[in-house]
């Protein structure tokens, strides 16, 4: 049998037999590599029956000990072979594996606590060395300004002239205690909390005056013991390599003090896919960080779209893979976007309709039951271990995290709200060594028992009794989820400036709701451009009307997205790619579009727009989702989730395109006879069995 193989390299066909080896079938598929292009990473090489990332995923290892005709292809399957090069280049065609690694420090998972050790003085970067450190554009200006408060001329106790100043008028320092009463700022931003803390150093010029002024906070053993006296944990354990007791207060500062969404849409696009299903959703919020002036020296994060990634749905919670494999791939794409645009957080729904109102939901989140359950509040917590904040104020080179996490969940008036909060660093540090887990009542965190060679120090937690005393308890074994989070403010701007402009190309990984696929993006282009006579393939003889629609369209996070990661662009085309779909928001950027139309892969795109459109019918290419599930080896893609592989269904016909109408797998046909292949969309003479370009045949 005949089979296609569609990979960075190009499209192969490779001729097997029923009892081929998987080994020999992943060597053919190796071979149609050329020698020229950069070879393929032994480990990351998959195999797919969907481009990019919206099908299912087998690793070659998959195909050791089975036959094609166990794995169930048939003649003329086109299949997807992604991988990551040795070393990409410019001109390479990255699918869902970036071009560039850029690895995050591992997560630990919330389920499974166990106890941590690290090295003594774990991480520490010598001083020489943090001036390497990559910071925030953020950070680098507020290091750049002096912070304090202007204030003015107080007509009741200022004695002066107007150009005079004096103790009633004088600038007050971020952190001033006074001023955060009266305006009811309840947390000191980062910076201000920096400047508190370089305050209380001695103003002399002192080598200690240069050591960085915060210290992560570990709960982790030390492995092994500085000391020397004894043997290495878990043999033996003293008072200098083990933790010492925690006392939880609330945290008085926090890493972001405002969480803006540039657009309503991007909640909008949330809360749709619950009111068509009614099951919950998840997203990574993709965004960048800037000033903040409402509070001294603030921060905020401006969310400008979202990712949502492989998951299941259900009723009351959701399963969700973890880690999230395509963090890197999407992550690389952001940054080509616009500068400082990454992965900022997460966002999530927990709604349930009202039983005797469905058009209200429920309000369960409140101050008399919970803001964060202690399972949510872990998880926040994780991925902010995995995603610290590079400062060079820290020892170690990094410190907590501006990770945050939203909750999209009922209102007291029937309605739908955002809750934020950031899990506060002495979360980070107890779920980093193991020492919580959730419990059953979602406002308790429990301390965990020591298990066999686990050390668990001490927790107490304090608080003000209701004679206004300070007072610490034990958490024997349980204490308020409250201790470990700081709330964050949320809000949409008064003008609206969103980096993307469109949202008309559907959302990934939801399938059964919507799916994206290339026949998507061509009958989207089509549709712009069917109302003028323009030729498809000459972007010269556009009028601007339709270059500024084209433009519009391409400002889509999940269209530039989606483009990118189906091969058919090199890496340079990528990059001109995400320029163009921000070119509004960069005036140095305006020659973007005319590169982007200039560019290999677009002549590709348009090429096939316009095959596409002289065919009498669009054609659906069915993907050979049973011969994987066939295969009977769970995806990787699908970790964390109940899914498998064989609970893919075919694809749908799609309908669009010039001269409408429909074409099954078997190819479509028109009122002459004329048969359309259903593999390259050649249009043959009547009763031609096979095609005559791809010579595969036309009954699918």
């Amino acid at each position: 049998m005949l089979l296609r193989i569609r990979s960075p390299a190009g499209t192969a066909r490779i001729n097997v037999e029923p009892t081929t080896s998987g080994e020999d079938f992943a060597q053919l598929m190796l071979d149609g590599i050329p020698k020229s292009d950069e070879q393929p990473d032994p480990s990351t090489l998959k195999l797919s029956n969907q481009p990019g990332s919206s099908g299912e995923s087998v690793p070659f290892s998959a195909l050791v000990g089975r036959t094609v005709g166990d794995m169930g292809f048939s003649h003329g399957d086109l299949l997807f072979l992604s991988y990551k090069p040795i070393s990409a280049d410019p001109q390479s065609h990255p699918t869902t594996q970036a071009s560039s690694s850029h690895p995050h420090p591992s997560q630990p998972d919330p389920s499974h606590p166990h106890t941590h050790t690290d090295p003594p003085l774990p991480n520490t970067i010598p001083l020489k060395d943090l001036s390497h450190v990559q910071e925030h554009d953020v950070d680098i200006y507020w290091y750049s300004q002096n912070g304090k408060i202007d204030r003015k001329r107080d007509p009741d106790f200022c004695r002066h002239g107007e150009k005079g100043m004096c103790d009633y008028c004088m600038p007050l320092e971020p952190y001033d205690a006074k001023y955060q009463a009266t305006n009811q700022i309840k947390h000191l931003s980062y910076h201000a909390y920096l400047r508190k803390l370089l305050s209380s150093r001695p103003a002399s010029q002192t080598a200690a005056t240069d050591l960085p002024p915060l210290d992560p906070l570990s709960l982790s053993v030390m492995d092994p013991c500085p000391s020397g006296s004894h043997p290495p944990f878990p043999a033996g354990i003293c008072s200098t390599c083990q933790p010492s007791a925690v006392t939880l207060q609330s945290q008085t500062y926090r890493m972001v003090d405002h969480i803006e969404f540039a657009s309503p849409s991007i909640i909008d696009g949330i809360l749709s896919a619950w009111r068509r299903t009614g099951t919950q959703r998840l997203a990574f919020l993709i965004g960048r960080q800037d000033k903040y002036d409402k509070v001294p020296m603030g921060v905020k994060t401006i969310v400008e779209a979202v990712w949502e990634p492989k998951q299941e749905g259900e009723l009351d919670g959701l399963t969700v893979e973890t880690p999230w494999e395509d963090e890197e791939r999407v992550s690389e794409i952001a940054s080509w976007c616009d500068k400082g645009l990454s992965i900022v957080g997460m966002i999530y729904t927990d709604l349930t309709p009202l039983p005797d109102d469905i058009t209200k939901t429920l309000y369960k989140r409140h101050a008399q039951s919970y803001t964060a359950s202690s399972l949510e509040m872990l998880l926040s917590a994780a991925y902010q271990i995995s995603h610290p904040l590079p400062s060079k104020m820290s020892p170690t080179g990094h410190f907590s995290s501006r990770f945050v996490t939203c909750c999209l969940t009922g209102d007291a008036d029937g309605g739908i709200g955002v809750l934020a909060w950031q899990a506060s660093e002495n979360a980070e540090a107890m779920v980093k060594a193991g020492i919580v887990e959730a419990s059953v009542d979602p406002g308790i965190v429990r301390v965990r028992k020591p298990g066999e060679g686990e050390y668990i120090p001490e927790v107490f937690y304090s608080y003000k009794n209701e004679y206004g005393l300070q007072v610490k308890q034990p958490a024997k074994p349980t204490f308020p989820v409250e201790y470990l989070f700081v709330n964050i403010t949320h809000g949409f701007p008064v003008d609206p400036s969103p980096l993307f402009l469109s949202t008309s190309f559907p959302t990934e990984n939801r399938p059964g709701l919507h799916d994206q696929s290339l026949e998507m993006v061509i009958s989207q282009l089509s549709g712009l451009l069917r109302g003028s006579d323009a030729d498809i393939s000459d972007t010269g003889t556009w009028p601007q009307r339709i270059k500024e629609e084209v433009k519009k369209w391409l400002s889509d996070w999940h269209l530039v997205a989606f483009l990118c990661m189906q091969g058919l662009f090199s890496l340079a085309e990528q990059k001109i790619l995400c320029r163009a779909a921000t070119m509004h928001a960069h005036p140095s950027d305006r020659n973007a579009l005319e590169e982007l139309f200039a560019s290999g892969g677009w002549s590709t795109l348009l090429t096939i727009a316009e095959s596409s459109s002289s065919a009498s019918a669009p054609v659906q290419s069915n993907p050979p989702s049973r011969a994987f599930g066939e295969m009977g080896i769970d995806s990787p893609h699908t970790a964390g989730s109940s899914a498998n592989i064989s609970a893919m269904g075919d694809v749908e016909p799609s309908t669009g395109g010039a001269g409408g109408g429909e074409s099954g797998a078997g190819g479509g046909g028109s009122g002459t006879g004329e048969r359309i292949c259903p593999h390259c969309t050649f249009v043959n003479e009547a009763g031609r069995s096979d095609c005559d370009i791809c010579g595969l045949p036309l009954d699918g």
